[in-house]
């Protein structure tokens, strides 16, 4: 652990010269990335949203259909993102996602915009997504270390500073490259470790079903389940997909745009996406799947007697010797270290670029924005850490972001594929669509109706469609944008869906819907592959050769 923290302040120092060259070197890594590099920084950066003690407190819960879970929440929604929106994206060549905002609308709508989501992104999710990878990361260093919250902090904090700070956005995703083979590599020792314990996996497969029935072992979801069932893959598929690609500073993942934004060409950035997708499904998978073991060993984590939280860290401490375990805690500490780096970094890039230099301090030098930029780096762990020691369960962080976020997401497609879509529609959804949310979860779920145990998702799903008949009302009752910024904004980004008098004046042929259709049908047989591939191997870690053979 003390070799890899000195090689994170030493890749710190290393590109150190590169990051201080230009603001685009320090936030972008010169927009030099290519497709698999920043996939794969951003797969890690996914992961560690809700980290290994969140995952692995999952599948004791659950069995191995716990794979639904991230293929709900991520497999079509990638897909679409890189296969419909990041060429549109990387046409418009600017330097955070926010600008888009003023591409796109006139008025008073389009600053507040650009600034709203600059600072949603900035101090509400980077610093809800940085509390909870602390959060998780005192889960394990309590279970094996006895360290205390304060103890742990104490430890990794300073180290991301220094090197955050120093590298910029290069040493992010090189550290993430880094961190990746570390986690891949100590996960497969653990589940070949698990095997080892139970005779292969036949045995393990024979452990689970006799102390907990078929349903552990099963490949698909149950009807009903109180943590995931059909229902609530139902709702997180829809909550993550509908919107996807049209905002990429969404609340669920802000620093989605800078990794698109940096690299290198259209192609590059499409590629991003479906390397995201495998590289993580990977990761994940060979996480999760040891956790099986966890159960049989100690089954109060399954029945809610003990934190289930706590599997990962019982896991590491009983089947790994001093030296694995140390790979294993270093692969722990760098997945979560990699959501913390990568949302400082972003953090800091929006509130410089579209808060500060945009409404405060314009025409300054570039070592005065880099300057602030590091306060607010500094501003946004200090925020983080209130979360991290105020908050107890990841989950509950991840499912209230999601709700909150996706109450609004219809509107970021809406935003691109219709043209009669205006400001004042981005608005009653940016706004509107939290309020409706919290309506639904506080007062109409709790009062007037009752949903059972799927209330969460429901509440979701509902608070996506009110809010889309909300910015429906608002565009079809209120004045279009001015043609002149439409028809600039067309002929840059040339977005798919229906521009029909937009496109029709910018001499273009438009193909309405079909492209659209086309592409949502290539990305869900894409998110279908992918997905087989992840339960094939899932099967095959319990011994369930058919659903390997199928699913593979």
């Amino acid at each position: 652990m003390a070799l890899y923290m000195l090689f994170l302040v030493g890749m710190g120092l290393y590109y150190r010269r590169f990051a201080q060259q230009s603001m685009e070197n320090y936030f972008l890594g010169g927009r030099k990335m290519k497709g698999w590099m920043s996939g794969t920084s951003y797969a890690v950066t996914c992961m560690n949203a809700d980290v290994a003690p969140a995952y692995c407190g999952m599948t004791v819960i659950t069995g191995t259909f716990i794979c639904w879970w991230y293929l709900s929440r991520f497999g079509l929604a990638l897909m679409i993102g890189g296969l419909l929106f990041a060429v549109c994206w990387r046409r418009l060549k600017i330097f955070t996602s926010p600008e888009f905002y003023e591409l796109r609308f006139g008025g008073a709508a389009a600053p507040t915009m650009r600034a709203w989501v600059s600072l949603r992104s900035a101090f509400v999710a980077v610093v809800a997504w940085t509390g909870a990878g602390l959060l998780g990361l005192t889960k394990v260093s309590e279970a094996l270390l006895g360290w205390s919250r304060f103890e742990t902090f104490l430890l990794v904090i300073p180290i991301i500073l220094v090197y955050v700070v120093l590298s910029g956005y290069m040493g992010v995703v090189i550290s993430d490259l880094i961190q990746t083979a570390i986690m891949i590599g100590s996960s497969l020792v653990l589940m070949g470790l698990v095997w080892a314990d139970f005779g292969g996996p036949t045995g393990l497969y024979q452990a689970l079903v006799t102390q907990f029935g078929e349903g552990v072992v099963s490949w698909h979801p149950p009807m009903s389940h109180e943590l995931l069932g059909v229902v609530g893959i139902i709702a997180w598929t829809m909550g993550t997909a509908i919107g996807y690609g049209g905002d990429v500073a969404p609340m669920a993942g802000a620093m989605e745009g800078q990794r698109l934004l940096s690299c290198r060409n259209s192609r590059e950035a499409t590629r991003m996406y479906v390397w995201t997708e495998i590289v993580l499904f990977l990761m994940l998978a060979v996480l999760t799947l040891p956790a099986l073991g966890a159960m049989v060993k100690w089954p109060g984590l399954h029945d809610g007697s003990m934190d289930k939280e706590l599997a990962y860290g019982l896991l590491l401490g009983h089947y790994l010797p001093s030296g694995l375990l140390g790979l294993a805690l270093v692969a722990m500490f760098a997945s979560i270290m990699s959501t913390v780096d990568s949302n400082m970094n972003f953090g800091a890039q929006v509130f410089i670029n579209d808060v500060y230099r945009r409404f405060i301090k314009r025409g300054a030098e570039m070592s005065h924005y880099m300057g602030v930029g590091r306060v607010v780096m500094l501003a946004i762990m200090g925020l983080s850490l209130a979360v991290a020691l105020q908050a107890e369960n990841v989950i509950d962080i991840a499912v209230f972001m999601l709700g909150l976020s996706s109450a609004e997401l219809t509107a970021n497609w809406g935003q691109w594929w219709w043209w009669r879509f205006n400001g004042k529609a981005r608005l009653a959804a940016s706004f509107g669509g939290p309020v409706v949310f919290l309506l639904n979860k506080y007062v109409v779920f709790v009062h007037l109706i009752d949903a059972g145990q799927d209330a969460a998702y429901v509440i979701v799903l509902s608070s996506i469609a009110a809010t889309c008949l909300l910015w429906i009302a608002v565009a079809l009752c209120t004045e279009p944008e001015l043609e002149e910024k439409l028809l600039a904004f067309y002929k840059e980004a040339r977005p798919m869906g229906w521009w029909g008098p937009i496109a029709q004046k910018a001499g273009v042929e438009t193909g309405g819907g079909a492209p659209i259709v086309h592409g949502l049908g290539l990305a869900l047989l894409g998110a279908v592959a992918v997905g087989g591939g992840i339960i094939g191997f899932s099967g095959f870690y319990v011994g369930r050769w058919t659903v390997a053979l199928v699913g593979g």
